[in-house]
């Protein structure tokens, strides 16, 4: 076994003793295209299994120990107590109460009617009402107190503490010899071995020009990575593209090919935008009309919100949305901004009021940025006009 160990150590030792390529290196956009080749290497430790003379335990009981704590029994009695007190007693008698009532008495009356052939009985109803009396009686009840006594129960309850013992083994750890298998390095084997080809473009190399700058690709886990942490901050660095592959050349080796077009904008650039002045906004039936003091050159947004002015019931709001720059068309040095990319393909002609404003697109410059450290120094201010008018 020790043969074969120190023959696969010789085996492995020209792979130790190679000459990798760097896994990080720098470049600068002094050209418009530059390419680099990057390499990592993994290796894994080999091991042989040695058996070697060792103390093991095993679990043994050496009599007991008793131990005891305390428990607590609920027990309960019950006692009797008198308890007094007054109790209110229904007490109810019979009492007369005269009660009268109308009632209608009538009688036939004959009365004699005579005329030139002699008399006639004839009958009459007479009536009379008279008050008739009966005597009626009623229970009445009041309640009288009486002091009385009786003996009630009641349950009492306490925990009664009680001592309680076990008998606990005394288990004790017995040393005897013994063989333990033991993990012997014996050498390293390349594990993967990867190399990658890198290709960075300069996008706008015309306009930028030779940047002094210095930025770096690093190779991690079989991807390429940009940073430009140590640039100067006169332009933000953004990956327009990118484009990575990798390849399995054998069991051991693996080829990743990267391509990054890269694009340099200046701060200062950026910063001109605030100084540009908006002018002429005119309202149209489908579209609003300015002028900008210049063409920008810089990614930019805009919001753009109007208004319909009502006699009654205030302003109707028929566009308050941003739009992205190319939204906008530029004719002759006026730009036009179609009212159908909100959704309103025209207006009434009606007084409408309405407020533009423009702004840097943060959410462009961020995107594959490779040095945020600079944002800070671009100035956010908006660029604004407000204008009213008749579509």
């Amino acid at each position: 076994m020790i043969l074969l160990a120190a023959a696969f150590f010789v085996f492995s030792s020209p792979v130790l003793a190679q000459s990798p390529l760097p896994a990080a290196a720098n470049f600068s956009l002094n050209q418009e295209n530059q390419t680099l080749r990057l390499e990592t290497q993994e290796f894994e430790t080999l091991y042989r299994t040695d058996m070697v003379p060792s103390t093991c335990y095993r679990s043994e009981v050496q009599g007991s120990t008793t131990q005891c704590h305390t428990e607590y029994d609920h027990q309960c009695h019950t006692e009797y107590q008198q308890q007094c007190g007054y109790r209110n007693y229904p007490v109810c008698q019979t009492v007369p109460r005269n009660v009268c009532y109308p009632q209608e008495e009538c009688q036939t009356i004959m009365d004699n009617v005579c005329n030139s052939h002699g008399c006639t009985p004839v009958p009459r109803r007479v009536c009379h009402t008279e008050n008739r009396c009966t005597t009626q009686y009623d229970n009445v009840c009041h309640n009288e107190p009486r002091y009385e006594c009786q003996t009630v129960p009641q349950t009492l309850c306490q925990d009664v503490p009680r001592q309680a013992c076990i008998q606990v083994p005394n288990v004790v750890q017995v040393p005897y010899s013994c063989m333990k298998p033991v993990q012997v390095p014996i050498g390293q084997r390349m594990k993967l071995d990867t190399i990658a080809d890198v290709s960075v473009k300069f996008a706008n190399f015309s306009e930028a020009g030779a940047l002094s700058e210095t930025l770096s690709a690093k190779l991690v886990d079989g991807k390429v990575i940009l940073n430009a942490s140590g640039a100067t901050k006169s332009y933000l660095y953004q990956v327009d593209s990118e484009n990575q592959s990798n390849q399995m050349i054998s069991a051991t080796e693996k080829a990743v090919t990267a391509q990054f077009t890269l694009r340099a904008t200046s701060i200062q650039k950026l910063n001109q935008f605030a100084s540009l002045s908006l002018s002429q906004g005119k309202i149209a039936s489908d579209q609003i009309e300015f002028s900008l003091s210049a063409t920008p050159e810089v990614p930019f947004k805009g919001h753009l919100k109007l208004l319909q002015n009502r006699t009654f019931g205030g302003h109707l709001v028929v566009v308050d949305n941003d739009f992205k720059s190319n939204a906008i068309v530029t004719e002759g040095g006026v730009s036009h901004l179609m009212l159908n990319n909100f959704g309103v393909n025209s207006l009434r002609s009606k007084h409408h009021e309405a407020t533009l404003s423009l702004s840097l697109d943060m959410d462009a410059l961020n995107k594959g940025l490779l040095n945020p450290d600079a944002l800070p120094l671009l100035n956010s201010n908006n660029i604004e006009t407000q204008f009213e008018g008749n579509p």
